[in-house]
């Protein structure tokens, strides 16, 4: 029989009846939520014939010591500041977290887990990251919540936070375990991204934006409706490569966000912490900042034509706007370039930039600013400089 939960005064009172248990069990749980996920967890392992010790015992120790689960999907309800990736990232996570609760989320539970996900799942060093961090959160928001509460036995430190640098890198025994199965299975290592345009891919990629047709193809490239060249995504790849928006940035604005009277837009950051907004000012080269005045003559409200303004279809525009991306660039013969690639090439441009008088314009921190980064390190990851323009420098 499945499981019930139902109000006990302030608290709720779980009851689970099953033929493995010689009488029904009780606990009672804080929360509906804790109750429901124990109760849950609790009915998939009896149907599997398991019976947990805890549960002969008597002592589910819900209220002082709750599940992992229960605490990520509280978290998931209530944390104020909850990304949509991380909300979606946590909610696919969840079966993996049974039967684990806050105390055993420990020091070597971290490490264990960690491994699992490198061993059995042979996830890739950034996805693991995200994982990890996903769930130290949620952990982060319980402690602070508890700690608010009074709760003595809330941990000071939360373990996950204590992984040390490099725990997503593959271990060389971690590699020798997995090379050695039956199937082999290789490693996987973080991707550097350090694509940049060659001058005369930019040339075809302008072409192709322009209408003109290329050599060996029946038909030019041409916007969604296949009436031409579509001026809007010309311009939106003018201002991605030209000032390092973010995808989701650029496609958001709006006309009153691009001050080409001052030369700058007004950018609604993308990326911060804890899903808040972070505004940043970003400065127009001439020639963009006249196309973009150009453009914005007589218009109001979203500035491109490809997200409907709800937060329902900021997905489904991203979709749609990297895939059209994708055959712009199989087009004009531009092989391993995406859409966020640009983003790169442009920081490099802006590292790059030099007045008449051949001095650099910005300094690292400005360029950091119009980034939208919160530290230097990201200027190393982004500045693909290449080595024949450093040599070129050289006379």
């Amino acid at each position: 029989m499945a499981h019930h939960v139902r109000p006990r005064g302030s608290r709720w009172e779980l009851r689970v009846r099953h033929k493995l248990l010689p009488r029904p069990f009780y606990a009672t749980f804080p929360t509906e939520v804790e109750g429901n996920s124990y109760g849950e967890q609790l009915d998939a392992m009896l149907d599997r014939g398991i019976v947990p010790a805890e549960l002969l015992a008597g002592d589910p120790k819900g209220a002082d010591d709750p599940l992992l689960v229960a605490v990520v999907r509280a978290y998931i309800n209530g944390a104020a500041h909850l990304t949509p990736s991380d909300d979606r990232l946590l909610g696919s996570m969840l079966d993996e977290l049974v039967g684990v609760r806050v105390s055993g989320v420990t020091y070597r539970w971290a490490g264990g887990w960690v491994r699992r996900l490198k061993v059995d799942q042979n996830l890739a060093p950034g996805t693991i990251r995200k994982r990890v961090g996903a769930v130290a959160r949620a952990l982060d928001w319980h402690l602070a919540h508890a700690v608010k509460a009074g709760d003595a036995t809330a941990a000071p430190v939360n373990p996950l936070r204590l992984l040390p640098r490099g725990y997503s890198q593959y271990t060389e025994a971690e590699r020798r375990e997995l090379a050695a199965r039956s199937r082999p299975v290789q490693a996987p290592e973080d991707q550097r991204r350090d694509r940049r345009l060659l001058p005369d891919e930019e040339t075809r990629l302008r072409a192709a934006l322009a209408g003109f047709k290329r050599d060996g193809r029946e038909r030019p490239w041409t916007g969604p409706d296949g009436a031409g060249p579509d001026e809007a995504f010309a311009l939106l790849f003018s201002v991605l490569v030209d000032t390092g928006l973010r995808l989701r940035e650029a496609y958001r604005l709006r006309v009153d966000q691009v001050d080409t009277a001052r030369g700058i837009i007004r950018v609604e950051g993308s990326k911060a912490l804890r899903g808040q907004a972070r505004p940043r000012t970003v400065p127009l080269k001439r020639p963009l900042r006249d196309a973009l005045a150009t453009w914005c003559g007589g218009r109001v409200g979203l500035l491109w034509p490809y997200w409907d303004g709800t937060p329902e279809d900021l997905d489904r525009a991203t979709a749609r706007l990297s895939a059209r991306f994708r055959t712009l660039f199989a087009y004009a013969e531009v092989p391993g370039m995406t859409e966020h690639d640009l983003r790169h090439e442009a920081t490099c441009r802006w590292f790059e930039l030099r007045d008449d008088a051949g001095r650099w314009v910005f300094s690292d921190i400005e360029i950091a600013r119009i980034m939208g980064w919160t530290n230097l390190s990201m200027a190393l990851r982004y500045a693909s400089l290449r080595g024949e323009d450093l040599a070129a420098r050289l006379g």
